[in-house]
């Protein structure tokens, strides 16, 4: 008898969810994605398609995808029917890629084709829920149809006009986007001590307001699920089995991003901000499958972000325990950190941030760092942008961190724990912490030192120079920081270094 492999995938997630500048509409448009898969999809097959969810046959429902088996074509051909624009309906400005395989023994061949039939269906141009006609009224930040006139509740003056997008990302949205951040933080989250301001992530003036966006993703996902299906042979084990790991992998990735929350906002931290009506300076805009992405304070950015990775691998461990049998172990991932200003375009440090990732995995995949093991180790990559250019990450590089051929200062990517010689996280906040000592130093060493990496750039003799004359002067701040193992380094730490111990010092309590 025919069984119909279901797929469906939420298109441009990311161009959805940072569309504006605005936190509010980010993280509403962050639960309207996450609602897909927690309660829509499933309220969708009850109302419209009179179909009441078997969960036995869900396979995936994370991160905006869907793979889910049927037994009936009425109710297939109506899944494929009215669900797109369902969720049209639900989040204007998302669409859905979907395909159907029908099979009748091979669920893992029937995977396979709907996978290839998906990205075939992402390519296809379609067309706009909202296109409109000349004469209405356009939205000027978003430049689609107007849809509500925001007007001052005294003089009921119209102060804003918004798409039909931005209208159910925002309108009476306050206690529903409380959601993900309590699934973050592992309990109830009042709606008072979530930030719906970048603001709020800051708590400082303009010219104190850097932010990071981070980014972490799973490293070789692709081959784990290739080499389960290979353990696998009937069907209703294949569908048993996937399922399983795909929940084990959701669950794992929440219970890391609760451990790195926790590890940098403490207990007594969090009795602080919730006893004072505080804002806590950190807002998950992405948790599902193996995806995270947060907005955070910067200097809190680096220590989540090695948190979560050793975490993640720990918790993927655990949570693969009862599969074991099919060949699962820990997973690691990678992670991008992008450093920016509040004013920054967003959908650019978000951008930047994927780049710094996929920089992180390419370097954790080579030969080199890699060599025999099963998984590529852990590692981070940041940048921090300190111009309005908006330029791939390798012409930033070039441009900012390249000195004439003979010395780098993007000392990225980093590896969680030490292996072959490179470099590590721990090394890099060693180094900080060394700095710190020399915060209030009357002999300003490290202004010292940021005007040698100025003059790295202009003059090598001068710097060669500068260089000597810390070593003169600031003995001791020279052999606490290794400034010997630096300069001769054709890679040096020391820039990276500098911007974590300035975001230190702009955040210290």
């Amino acid at each position: 008898m025919s069984k119909y492999l279901y797929g469906a995938s939420v298109q441009g997630i990311q161009g959805f969810i940072f569309e504006t500048n605005k936190l509010k509409e980010i993280v509403g448009a962050s639960q309207l994605v996450d609602n897909i898969n927690e309660i829509v999809f499933k309220k969708f097959c009850k109302d419209k398609v009179g179909h009441v969810l078997v969960e036995d046959n869900v396979i995936l429902n994370a991160a905006g995808n869907i793979r889910y088996i049927v037994e009936d074509v009425e109710v297939i051909k109506s899944m494929v029917k009215y669900f797109p624009k369902y969720i049209t309906n639900y989040a204007p400005g998302i669409t859905i890629s979907q395909a159907v395989v029908e099979y009748e023994d091979d669920l893992k061949g029937a995977i396979s084709e709907l996978e290839r039939k998906i990205k075939t269906q992402r390519n296809k141009a379609q067309t706009p829920a909202d296109i409109g006609f000349m004469a209405l009224e356009r939205v000027r930040r978003t430049g689609k149809v107007g849809f509500f006139e925001v007007r001052d509740k005294k003089t009921n003056k119209i102060e804003d006009v918004i798409d039909r997008g931005t209208f159910q990302k925002t309108e009476n949205r306050e206690l529903d986007t409380t959601v993900l951040f309590s699934k973050f933080a592992g309990r109830d989250i009042g709606k008072d001590v979530i930030p719906f301001d970048i603001e709020d992530i800051t708590n400082k003036g303009e010219n104190s307001s850097w932010i990071a966006v981070i980014h972490a993703d799973s490293n070789g996902l692709g081959n784990v699920l290739q080499n389960l299906d290979k353990n696998l042979n009937a069907d209703e084990k294949v569908k048993d089995v996937r399922r399983r790991f795909s929940n084990a992998l959701k669950d794992a990735t929440k219970s890391a991003a609760q451990e790195a929350f926790k590890s940098v906002i403490n207990e007594t931290w969090q009795d602080k901000i919730e006893s004072s009506n505080e804002q806590y300076p950190i807002r998950p805009v992405v948790l599902g499958g193996d995806d995270l992405t947060v907005i955070i304070r910067a200097d809190l950015a680096l220590k989540f972000t090695e948190s979560f990775l050793n975490a993640f691998e720990k918790e993927t461990d655990k949570h693969f325990e009862s599969l074991r049998q099919y060949g699962l172990t820990a997973l690691t991932a990678c992670a991008g950190i992008a450093y920016i200003k509040d004013n920054y375009p967003f959908h650019y440090g978000v951008h930047l941030a994927e780049s710094l990732t996929k920089e992180a995995k390419k370097f954790s995949k080579s030969k080199e760092v890699q060599g025999g093991e099963n998984m590529p180790p852990s590692s981070v990559a940041f940048y921090k942008v300190q111009s309005s250019f908006t330029e791939s990450l390798e012409d930033m590089i070039k441009r900012t961190h390249y000195v004439n051929g003979n010395k780098y200062l993007f000392a990225s990517p980093y590896l969680i724990k030490p292996k072959n010689g490179y470099r590590t996280t721990k090394e890099l906040k060693t180094l900080v912490k060394n700095m710190e000592k020399y915060t209030n130093d009357k002999s300003k060493g490290i202004s010292k030192l940021r005007q040698w990496i100025t003059e790295v750039h202009n003059d090598g003799p001068k710097a060669e120079f500068m260089m000597n004359r810390i070593r003169e002067v600031n003995k001791g701040f020279y052999n606490d920081l290794d400034l010997e193992k630096e300069r001769k380094a054709k890679t040096t730490i020391l820039l990276d270094a500098i911007d974590l111990h300035v975001f230190n010092v702009t955040y210290a309590k």
